[in-house]
């Protein structure tokens, strides 16, 4: 779906309802259970390491977001002296992006890190370790490193959130309106996912913005809701007529409607 917003939030739910007649309740109770639920296959393993590679790359590109803001953050109080003032413009912005990317961060490593749990029970299973080859054992090793450092890197993201930003914060309130985002400020020669194979580095890589105010991204139509996950050329539309030129963004880009005439934001 490359060129589409893609939303960063997923929502599953499985029902499994069994019905057990009366004139059977003394047989054996595995005589009708499927033996491939009782182990699991090849096929479940595979699609458990493909669903880790796409929460492992959500969650690195909603802290690739998270870390510029901090940096942003970082450069401005390097260049001040004096302690930034509630109404401080960048203080509103960045201090909004940091609350909403930290919390954001929080959630997506902590699904990175159930599901690295899971593919880390599969794979061991006598029924799916002997027919594992070695390019997915490889993969999954990478994969789980960098689960792995996104798990450390979360605390210290947390920690500096605590000691540098809140401070700023107390008693103040912040305001979120469009803005772009913060590009690389160098090109990043070995980013956190380099242990992927090839094929994964390849894709379209995925960017974490901010949609506030309703509306719509597009091409595609997705309802702006909060921290999202784009490939490709995005905008915001406030129909889903998508009357809007998709353009290339940055990570902590914020999309939404334009600031009212005379608004405070």
């Amino acid at each position: 779906m490359t060129g589409h917003a893609r939303i960063g939030r997923r929502f599953a739910a499985a029902c499994l309802m069994a019905v057990l007649a009366p004139a059977v309740a003394s047989a054996d109770l595995t005589d009708s259970i499927d033996p491939s639920i009782l182990a699991p296959s090849l096929h479940q393993a595979t699609e458990s390491i493909e669903r880790l590679d796409r929460l492992t790359a959500e969650a690195e590109a909603v802290g690739t977001a998270l870390f510029r803001i901090h940096n942003e953050i970082g450069e401005h109080r390097q260049h001040e002296t004096a302690r930034p003032q509630c109404e401080t413009p960048w203080l509103k912005d960045l201090g909004g992006r940091a609350r909403e990317f930290g919390s954001a961060f929080r959630d997506a490593v902590q699904s990175a890190r159930m599901q690295a749990t899971r593919v880390e029970s599969l794979i061991v299973q006598p029924t799916v370790e002997p027919l594992l080859d070695p390019p997915t054992n490889h993969r999954v090793l990478a994969l789980l490193e960098r689960v792995d450092n996104l798990t450390r890197r979360y605390p210290e993201a947390w920690a500096w959130q605590q000691q540098f930003v809140e401070p700023l914060l107390e008693g103040c309130s912040v305001s979120l309106a469009p803005a772009a985002g913060f590009p690389a400020p160098a090109p990043e020669a070995a980013p956190e996912s380099a242990a992927a194979p090839a094929q994964a580095r390849k894709r379209e890589p995925l960017i974490a913005i901010l949609a506030i105010g309703g509306g719509w991204l597009c091409p595609g139509a997705v309802p702006a809701a909060g921290v999202m996950l784009v490939e490709g050329k995005v905008c915001y539309s406030a129909s889903e007529a998508c009357g809007c030129d998709p353009v290339d963004v940055d990570p902590a880009t914020v999309l939404g409607p334009e600031p009212k005439a005379g608004s405070t934001n």
